[in-house]
């Protein structure tokens, strides 16, 4: 079965009321958005994972390079909403959209897990340590990664973004703090919070 199929459809673009063309406008635009984001958001993750040993700091989520699966069936979407914006039956190209889900899903579920092992596998064989006070509840939270375990310590868990924003500002500066530094910045930003 053809995915990319390009018939006119019967009902003409002029014809469309002005709902429907809104609707489908904002589909394209939204849909083309998400692909973006999709995109953008596993290549950043993989571009972090490539340039580990550059930081003593890493706040990693290795399930977002999976997401790139879900750019094709999402290509597919967008397809099939051009297709219908330019007088095209979308008939075929949704098919993709709905076939592309029903793999990418399974594919990511089963892929997550092994993957995030592997990653972890690989960060600890570069000499880190896995930080649980700096790493939130949610496990949507990214998992924090030090070079240094004396780094790691449990009175910054109250006070997790401030520290995660501290560590980043030191990473770009390419120095790591030292346990005393990061002791007072922990005291100076709980009292301003009044923790």
């Amino acid at each position: 079965m053809k995915i990319f199929k390009w018939e006119k459809a019967d009902k003409k673009i002029s014809s469309l009321t002005f709902k429907e063309l809104c609707i489908n406008l904002f589909g394209s635009v939204l849909i083309g958005f998400i692909c973006f984001v999709l995109i953008y958001t596993s290549l950043s993750e993989i571009s972090l994972l490539l340039t580990v040993e550059e930081s003593f700091f890493i706040k990693e989520k290795s399930g977002k390079v999976l997401l790139l699966f879900f750019f094709f069936p999402f290509a597919f979407f967008f397809l099939a909403c051009t297709q219908k914006l330019f007088n095209f039956k979308p008939d075929y190209a949704m098919v993709g959209f709905a076939k592309g889900l029903f793999i990418t899903l399974p594919l990511f579920l089963l892929l997550v897990m092994p993957l995030n092992i592997y990653v972890e596998s690989y960060i600890k064989s570069k000499g880190y340590i896995y930080c649980n006070w700096y790493t939130g509840a949610s496990f949507r939270a990214p998992d924090v990664w030090l070079k240094n375990d004396e780094l790691c310590l449990q009175d910054g868990s109250v006070i997790i973004s401030d520290v995660a924003d501290w560590f980043e500002m030191h990473n770009e500066k390419g120095v790591e703090p030292t346990l005393n530094e990061l002791e007072a910045f922990i005291k100076k930003t709980r009292m301003e919070l009044g923790r």
